[in-house]
């Protein structure tokens, strides 16, 4: 205590109250009978509370606090580092009235573990103790052991959202020690006329050692296998690349030898030259996806980023991130997660239009083994080498004080994985999990899922519409408004919240879980933007070579409408947010926009993609078009698949939290989106396109009047 003042108080404090006291429901401990312990004795006692006699504490930690203690009194550097890397325990440090931000007292993490005692059995040992509140009778308060509160903490992000102190202690105690010495020295709170009792949570998952850490990053033989298979790939690619550096790769590729050919589609040197090229992969591909593609990538980790300043605990300030969500400026970060709608429309729109082509080429046949096929090896390959390496090497890379966090997806990706590529994980082992439960996994994982479920029924879409179109064209029609439908009735049933993020109304966060079930991972309330899609593709695949002719004043009126209809899907819960001024969301407006938001937005995005492909897009087709997208667009897959894993590794090792500011966030994030792109493009070279290109080479696509004419 650096300031006179503070060492006032505590003497007149300590003089009134010499055998223990409680402050705000804070026991403090007595001063010292022998006189060696002086008027800085309860500032010590705050960060070392297993040093005091308590119940279910064991001997040893008491023993060796006290050991630490007077090696603190003889000031040696050992136990000094332990005391200056621990929290402090203060109770209205940890629930401040008439305050919603929460405090986390951190200590410092790494110089915690560092610490080694001379010539006494431990080392220093860094637990996090998080803080609750349970309401109690006012009859049932009293300063028995028995009203004291603890428990093992629930795997989830929730936790996070508690006050915590992180306290460094002899690494002969246990998470229990520690746990329960701490539930006796807090008590309860008033608060609001009714009482509380403040509860200590705690477990050895959130205890770290030195030796815990290392023997943390030991990889075990799954870890081992995988880890061979990577660097089996990395010289696969290595030697490839030299070859083709080496030999005359100017002349046509398919006049080498087959093995040659085999290998060189692991050459970083051509993969590199696919990826950074600006040229279009297709005569007539539709050049305004590739920037639609890139933003929505982009948008879509800043909001993944956005959300680590209200979720985890890296941020002192939380209720600062959630008050600027209120404000009408934010809310395409703050209830913007239809952006993947953007993924899903072009997913369909693709699907059909490359599909309808092949058709045509065909003369209506319809290869359904090698449309499967083509797709799976698509997605598969990357998305297995993202999940392999988060199942096992992922959790060894790093440490931190919420690294476990971070190790329980580790473990929910080893115990799921089959879920994955099986792409059921939407529906498969998720009830008794969460969202913000970390055995969930790749939690992003979910859309990928859906998309692909989405594919499994799309031709009975996309063959309709070609063959029949009119009859194709109602029955898609008539889906679709199936599909609202049905979307509209979960939300009444259930009574979802209209979005995923209400952070303006406390009441419906808790609904949070239901949403996400009952509608978020749900494919059929999710496909309605897949069959826009596939209808754009459509009307895209029967206008690709004639020339649409739109009045300007009916451009106009499109361009209007589409632009009001982004606005209300972004605008549209905006007069909700605030639970004090609007206490009940009418239902009707609840339910129109839960189950509507996710096709406007399809639909106001398909008319941007319609009439930049047709000239009436103007700059926004001069911008989207731009070929600098081209090579960001090829890799936003791979950044889809690691950008979150990247935030959680970010969150999970930080030492301490930050204060959150626009200039923090900004930064954060384009550091986070570059380290993201740059691993994307490693993956792309040494996983993704050599795949596609082995695809390519044992299953060209060729079409029957091809096949035709080398017969002929």
């Amino acid at each position: 205590m650096s300031s006179s003042r503070p060492l006032f108080v505590c003497l007149v404090v300590f003089s009134i109250f010499p055998h223990g006291f409680i402050v705000s429901g804070l026991t403090l401990p007595p001063v010292g009978e022998n006189g060696n312990q002086g008027i800085g004795d309860w500032w010590i006692y705050s960060s070392v509370p297993t040093a005091l006699a308590a119940s279910n504490v064991s001997e040893t930690c008491i023993q060796h606090s006290r050991e630490y203690l007077v090696a603190l009194r003889d000031r040696q550097t050992w136990a000094v580092k332990m005391y200056e890397s621990s929290g402090r325990l203060i109770e209205n440090l940890i629930y401040i009235e008439e305050n919603s931000d929460v405090h986390h007292e951190t200590g410092l993490f790494d110089g915690c573990v560092s610490v080694q005692s001379d010539g006494i059995p431990f080392q220093g040992q860094y637990c996090t103790v998080f803080f609750g509140l349970k309401q109690v009778d006012s009859g049932g308060i009293s300063n028995s052991v028995e009203n004291w509160k603890e428990e093992e903490p629930i795997e989830k992000s929730s936790n996070f959202l508690k006050p915590s102190v992180g306290f460094c202690l002899p690494s002969t105690c246990s998470a229990r020690d520690l746990r329960s010495a701490v539930a006796q020295q807090v008590g309860y709170r008033v608060s609001n006329g009714k009482n509380f009792s403040i509860v200590a949570t705690s477990s050895e998952d959130y205890c770290y050692t030195q030796e815990k850490i290392l023997a943390n990053g030991t990889i075990d033989n799954l870890a081992l296998i995988v880890l061979s298979v990577f660097c089996f790939l990395g010289i696969v690619v290595t030697v490839a690349t030299v070859h083709h550096t080496w030999t005359n790769n100017d002349c046509d590729d398919s006049r080498k030898p087959f093995a040659i050919q085999l290998l060189h589609c692991f050459s970083a040197k051509r993969n590199c030259k696919t990826l950074l090229s600006v040229q279009e992969d297709a005569k007539d591909s539709l050049a305004c996806l590739h920037g639609i593609r890139v933003l929505t990538i982009c948008w879509v980790v800043l909001m993944h980023v956005g959300s680590e300043f209200t979720i985890e605990r890296i941020s002192y300030n939380k209720q600062t991130a959630v008050k600027n969500s209120l404000r009408w400026e934010v809310q395409g970060l703050a209830n913007g997660l239809f952006a993947v709608d953007s993924f899903f429309l072009m997913s369909g729109l693709l699907v059909a239009f490359t599909q309808m082509r092949q058709l045509d080429q065909n003369n209506g046949f319809f290869n359904i083994k090698r449309f499967y096929f083509h797709r799976y090896i698509r997605l598969t390959p990357v998305y297995a080498a993202v999940m392999a390496f988060i199942a096992t090497l992922w959790p060894r890379l790093g440490s931190g004080p919420d690294w476990h966090f971070l190790q329980q997806m580790s473990k929910g990706v080893r115990q799921r994985w089959w879920t994955n590529m099986l792409y059921i994980n939407n529906y498969v082992a998720t009830t008794e999990l969460s969202m913000s439960n970390p055995l969930m996994g790749m939690i992003e994982s979910w859309s990928l899922a859906c998309d692909m479920q989405m594919l499994w029924i799309s031709p009975l879409f996309i063959y309709p519409l070609w063959r029949w179109k009119k009859a194709g064209l109602l029955w898609t029609v008539v889906c679709l408004l199936i599909s609202l439908g049905y979307s509209a009735i979960l939300f009444f049933i259930h009574d979802l919240p209209a979005s995923l993020t209400p952070l303006g109304r406390p009441s419906q966060i808790a609904r949070i879980d239901d949403y996400v079930h009952n509608h978020y991972l749900d494919t059929f309330s999710r496909i309605p933007a897949y069959l826009i899609g596939i209808l754009l593709g459509w009307i895209l695949h029967n206008t690709k070579n004639r020339k649409v002719y739109m009045n300007k004043y009916l451009a106009g009126i499109g361009w209007i409408i589409a632009t009001l209809f982004a606005l209300a899907v972004i605008y549209g819960m905006t007069p909700y947010l605030d639970e004090t001024t609007v206490p009940v969301v009418n239902p009707f407006i609840r339910i129109s926009y839960g189950a509507f938001h996710h096709s406007a937005w399809a639909i106001a995005v398909g008319w941007i993609i319609f009439t930049c492909t047709h000239g009436y897009g103007g700059f926004i087709n001069q911008f989207l078009s731009w070929k600098l997208f081209l090579p960001f667009s090829r890799l936003s897959y791979a950044a889809y698949l690691i950008h979150y894993n990247m935030i959680k590794a970010y969150a999970s090792h930080l030492r301490k939290p930050f204060y959150f500011t626009e200039c923090v966030y900004a930064t954060t994030y384009v550091g986070i989106l570059v380290i993201t792109f740059a691993i994307a493009f490693v993956l792309s070279v040494v996983v993704e396109m050599p795949f596609l290109n082995l695809d390519k080479f044992f299953f060209p696509i060729k079409s029957k009047n091809q096949q035709g004419k080398k017969k002929t």
